[in-house]
């Protein structure tokens, strides 16, 4: 009986370290934004249904004001982390692009916002701050 005791915790201890890891996960939500076709827009004469051909159907309408926007959207995203017993580190890093096509009653493109920030965010993989 005295042989079976330090066997037990070494068996606990081992089964203990072996349910630790490492996760990464990614994923993106939407599609990329080409940007040969967003500068194709203009302001004054383009239409709804010319954005429409251009980009494709919007991810999301939004009306406001009499007037509808069209947002274009494009999110990157990558999590990682350390899984531990009793204590996980998880960081999770995402980047996006966006685009509002603004139109006036008629129908017309008013205005155009673009921000693309992919580029510009880097994935880190410590879970730590940077």
């Amino acid at each position: 009986m005295l042989f079976f005791k330090p066997l037990v915790g070494i068996v606990i201890i081992l089964a203990l370290a072996m349910t630790q890891g490492c996760v990464v996960a990614r994923g993106t939500i939407g599609e990329p934004l080409q940007e040969e076709a967003i500068s194709s827009i203009k302001k004054g004469t383009t239409t709804m249904a010319e954005v429409v051909s251009l980009i494709g159907a919007p991810d999301r309408i939004v009306r406001g004001n009499d007037r509808d926007i069209f947002h274009y959207y494009y999110y990157d995203g990558k999590s990682k982390g350390m899984l531990l017993l009793l204590l996980n580190f998880i960081r999770m890093d995402l980047k996006s692009d966006n685009l509002y096509v603004f139109f006036n009653r008629n129908g017309i493109a008013e205005e155009l916002v673009y921000g693309k920030r992919t580029d510009r965010t880097q994935f880190r993989v410590w879970p730590f701050g940077d």
